[in-house]
This record gives structure tokens, sequence and C-alpha cells, in this order.
């Protein structure tokens, strides 16, 4: 799916930011934006407030929107962050929000790294380098999204070589929303996210509560910890139930073939990994036909789930943002107490595409 254009904006300025382009610290105004990417100023005004919620620049009316500046105490610290999937995944910009304002009021300065530093480090870019360049820029903490897919060729082993680089180099690592060891097993980093296993329970549990029997459980093709986690839980939920157990079908709802291969499954109940899927699988196959199939479930409860009807499980992005900020201050000022998981239960929002039966024909 292509990212909104508003998203790849603000990625740009951020890689600006990162790089020192902006040598005065003033970033481009809105009409400066509509001019150069040839936007609305509805959208050049969301790029700029979505950039100010993440405290990264201050607007002054009448002068324009600058970089926010860092504090000058010797007592501040320097935080940054090393994610993955920020330009497909909203729900990262909105948990750097949150790390944002709150790392303030631990006299942490936080700045937002750029994406192209994961891209690097992902494709055998120097990890030394990386360590060196924090090192220049007083960055002594990470909040750490490993890479969404443990490549067959290393089995994930680079996101556990960045991590362990990164803490033996005396940067402190906060992983956020996934592990960098396969389900279920546990590393020895401080963990911040969802309680995937019950997501996974609470989304096969909601299927069973609105009637369905026959139910499958719908992923992309990668090998991800959350993934393996959801599984579990929804496995679980199968059991519990009385109703024997099923595997992961792993796909593209893009593609006719996979589509089909599901719905060979005559499935009452779809759990998808994520809203996108859900998303794209009701585009294509629930618009235009008449005769009833399954009802289905998504995850993230992004924007078009919730105007498409879909049904979803929000993740509190907020309380994650801000305990990983808690968590970066404590280990920081030394704490030694064992690595922490904090994780949150994810809020059902059900909506049309589980609540009635939807059509495909």
């Amino acid at each position: 799916m292509n990212k909104p254009t508003y998203l790849s904006i603000a990625e740009k300025i951020r890689e600006n930011i990162a790089s020192g382009a902006y040598a005065l610290g003033r970033i481009p105004s809105e009409r400066a934006l509509i001019r150069q990417y040839s936007v609305s100023r509805a959208t050049a005004t969301k790029v700029l407030a979505m950039l100010e919620a993440e405290g990264l620049i201050v607007r002054r009316r009448g002068s324009g929107a600058f970089i926010r500046p860092a504090a000058e105490s010797a007592r501040c610290s320097y935080v940054s962050t090393l994610i993955a999937d920020m330009d497909v995944r909203e729900f990262f910009s909105s948990i750097c929000g949150a790390i944002a304002k709150r790392a303030r009021a631990f006299s942490l300065n936080f700045i937002l790294g750029a994406k192209t530093a994961f891209d690097e480090l992902s494709r055998g870019g120097s990890i030394s380098e990386h360590v060196a360049k924090c090192r220049r820029e007083n960055i002594r903490g990470v909040f750490f999204v490993p890479q969404d897919e443990e490549c067959v060729s290393d089995g994930g082993r680079r996101n556990a070589e960045i991590a362990d680089t990164l803490r033996a180099c005396g940067i402190t690592v906060v992983l956020i929303d996934r592990d960098i060891v396969p389900f279920p097993r546990h590393s020895a980093f401080d963990l911040v996210g969802i309680d995937n296993v019950q997501a996974g329970y609470d989304q096969e549990k909601h299927l069973i509560e609105c009637g369905c029997r026959r139910l499958v459980y719908v992923s992309h093709e990668k090998r991800v910890w959350t993934v393996d986690a959801h599984f579990s839980g929804f496995r679980n939920a199968l059991e519990k139930c009385g109703l024997g157990s099923c595997e992961i079908l792993r796909g593209d709802p893009r593609d006719d073939a996979f589509v089909r291969r599901v719905l060979r499954e005559r499935p009452d109940g779809i759990a998808f990994v994520h809203d996108d899927m859900a998303i794209e699988f009701s585009r294509r196959y629930l618009a235009s036909r008449k005769r009833p199939i399954a009802k289905f479930i998504g995850m993230d409860d992004t924007a078009p789930a919730k105007a498409m009807g879909i049904s979803s499980l929000r993740q509190p992005a907020q309380f994650i943002g801000e305990e990983a900020a808690r968590l970066m201050a404590l280990r920081l000022g030394h704490d030694t107490i064992p690595p922490r998981r904090v994780l949150f239960s994810a809020e059902l929002m059900p909506r049309a595409s589980s609540l009635q039966r939807l059509g495909v024909g």
C-alpha cells in the first residue's frame, strides 16, 4: 500500500533535521511545502502539526517553524530511535510523539533517528560507524524497533547484533513492540509493547462470540515475533472452546491465488495480523459479492479500517511511548533491576465486519 503523502514529506523533513540540512534551524513554511511538493494547504498543515506533536519543531506565529532547541543543561542526556517500520506504520509515529513529550519530563533530549540509518544497518552497513555517530551526537540511549522480518539468511541475528553492539558500547537499548529473539524467548533488554498473545486470543474470542466456528488466521509471509505471539493466543482460544487447531495462512491478499486458498478453507471467521491485510481483502473481495462469507477482524485500528467498518484492536501508542521513556530514564540513571517486559492490553474496537456478516460472491 502506498504511504500517505503527508507521511512521506514528514519523513524527508525528519531526515533533513537529523543530517543538519537546516543549518539555521528554520523548517520550510506551509507555503514552501505546498510549492515544493505540490500539495494542499491542509496536507502541509498536517505535516507541521505532526512534527510539532513529536517535539521536533516549534512554530512561532509570524516567524515560521524552527527545530526545537535541545536543553543546555549538562544533566540532560540525548536519546534517539532506530525503527525499521517508520515509513509504513503510523503506529510508530504516534509512539515517537509520546516519547518526545514524556522525555522532557525526565530531562532527556529526544532526537528522532532517520529511517535511512536502519536501512543502512539492515543492508549490512557498519554498526561501529553508527555507534561512532551516536557518540558524536552524545546519544546515550536508543529506542529500538527490530527489523520486521527475520531474514532466512541470518535468522534474525542482525537485530541481535545491533542491540548487543550498542549495549557493549555503553548505549542503553529499550526495545519497542517486538523482541530480537524468536517467540517465545525473551532477550536481556527491556521491552515495551502490547501483550501479543492476549491480542491474538482476544481477536479469536471476539469472532467466536460473534458465532464463528470455522476460523483461520491470515498473516504476511514474514516470520515475526509478534505474529508468532498473536497466533499462539489465537490457537489457545480455539482449543479452549473445543474448536480444534489450525495453521497460519501466509500470503498477500492482493494475490488472487492466495485469496482463493483462504476461501477454500470455507472460514466463517478470519483474523488478520494487520488492518492493511483486512482492508485489501475487503476491497477486492467483499464489496461486490452477494453470498455470505466470514466475519473478520484486524489489528492496529487504523483510520482506513475505521472508515470501512472493520473490527480491530487498538494499541495504546501513547502509553507505550511514555513507558518506554520512563524505562530509558531509569536505565540511564543506573537502574540495575533485571530486564522488564511491560505489556499493555489492546482495546477491542468491534464494528460491522464482525458484528454483521458481510458478503462476497
